[in-house]
């Protein structure tokens, strides 16, 4: 069986393996060098329904301007759409994390654009073990030892067990054009001093190392997900979810590294949760990765979407019988008759003859006070909050409404004891509250 043959079997063994239907829609990311170029045919010979794209990073000159009329001239001779972007990279910042982040955000929004359900990268069996020393090198963990995953998202690896060597030869052997990029030839990067000049003295140390690498990659891989199984068996007890976080029942029996394997699903780092966990935080400490927050909720802790919004201080105005959506929703209406049967704090009725309109809307603040229902003097709604159990992550949430500068009602908690009904109303105000 030809290179070919093998290589071709080994692409379909992966789509049928990831369960994705080859009539799918996919863009294949090429550079125009042998790797690409390899994958861009190996799926056009699939009969994959493909399309191209490229970024000219003009940073090689006439290098890159060849690259790009290679694909072009490929696309334009088998029918390809042909997606072009030329990008400028700034040169003092690390160029080849610049280059990446610009290739992936191109790829992404074309995938958007056009409806296409997959994005194919030529990462292969070397790219691999490159990766694995780097990371190793770093003093990285498991999570990283365990090499590219073949699968993120819609982005898809299908060439992670094809080895450099022998998309070198399937390019020889179907007479594809490519590029050479002058730029891996130097070991000034360090992906490339790994490639170029450490895995160099290993093949001729070891021949058969690549193999071996390819070997404790898979068994890490292997490992990491019976890893994860077993955190999840561990913390999953003591999840409970609500309706915007998740609260955390804290056991200090759980592992450290148990719970570093599960908040960084969440993209917090070792450092952090190690600190977090040494830390005796108090209520309203938090932590936050690029996407979540972990905060302090008496003994327990909260695991939230992070938020990027800043406090709202806006006040927001409710006529009489008047309702609003946003920021909560409001109705509020006057009536001659009480109905007091309620099981909770969402319905409340006041005194009409002691409210002044139009009332004001507002997050609740540090030092803000009400009298609550049935006590003589004020007490801090910071307090009240504590008492009621509230957690830290629905703190931010709450609002007060006022009438004249005085807080009549912290919504959805307790009324102001000078605004509530009696024996000489003959008018009442009601005010419903319904979450969003």
């Amino acid at each position: 069986m030809s290179i070919t043959d093998n290589i071709n079997k080994e692409f379909l063994a992966f789509f049928k393996q990831h369960e994705i239907k080859t009539n799918s829609k996919f863009l294949v990311g090429v550079s125009g060098g042998s790797d690409s170029m390899a994958l861009l045919d190996i799926g056009l010979k699939a009969g994959l329904n493909i399309s191209v794209a490229h970024v000219n990073y003009q940073l090689r000159n006439e290098e890159s301007e060849r690259e790009s009329i290679i694909i072009k001239q490929y696309c334009l001779e088998n029918k390809l759409n042909f997606y072009y972007k030329e990008a400028k990279i700034n040169l003092l910042k690390n160029i080849q994390k610049e280059a990446r982040e610009v290739r992936y955000q191109f790829f992404n929004d074309l995938a958007e654009e056009n409806n296409i359900d997959y994005i194919l990268t030529a990462h292969h069996q070397n790219d691999n073990h490159e990766t694995f020393l780097f990371n190793a090198l770093k003093g990285n963990g498991i999570g990283s030892l365990k090499g590219i995953p073949d699968r993120n998202g819609i982005i898809l690896r299908p060439l992670l067990q094809i080895t450099k060597t022998q998309l070198l030869m399937y390019v020889r052997e179907n007479e594809i054009k490519f590029g050479t990029d002058s730029s891996n030839l130097t070991s000034k990067y360090d992906r490339n001093f790994i490639r170029n000049e450490i895995f160099q003295r290993l093949r001729n140390k070891f021949p058969k190392f690549e193999q071996g690498l390819t070997n404790s990659i898979n068994f890490l891989r292997e490992d990491y997900l019976l890893l994860n199984q077993l955190v999840d068996e561990i913390i999953q007890p003591l999840l409970e979810e609500k309706k915007d976080h998740t609260l955390i029942y804290f056991n200090n029996n759980v592992p450290r590294q148990a719970w570093y394997h599960f908040f960084k699903k969440f993209g917090f780092n070792y450092s952090q949760i190690n600190i977090w966990l040494e830390i005796d935080s108090q209520t309203g400490k938090y932590i936050e990765s690029s996407t979540h927050r972990i905060s302090k909720d008496r003994n327990n802790w909260t695991l939230s979407m992070k938020t990027n919004q800043k406090r709202n201080d806006k006040i927001f105005y409710i006529d009489k019988n008047e309702a609003i959506e946003v920021p909560i929703k409001l109705t509020g209406h006057l009536c001659e008759t009480l109905s007091l049967e309620k099981s909770n704090n969402m319905v409340e009725y006041f005194n009409y003859s002691k409210l002044t309109f139009p009332l004001k809307l507002r997050k609740w603040k540090s030092g803000d006070k009400i009298q609550p229902l049935g006590m003589k003097g004020n007490k801090k709604i910071s307090d009240i909050l504590i008492d009621s159990k509230i957690s830290t992550l629905e703190k931010e949430n709450i609002f007060v409404l006022e009438s004249k500068n005085d807080i009549i009602w912290v919504v959805g908690v307790l009324i102001n004891d000078k605004y509530k009904v009696n024996n000489n109303c003959s008018l009442f105000y009601k005010i419903i509250y319904q979450e969003n």
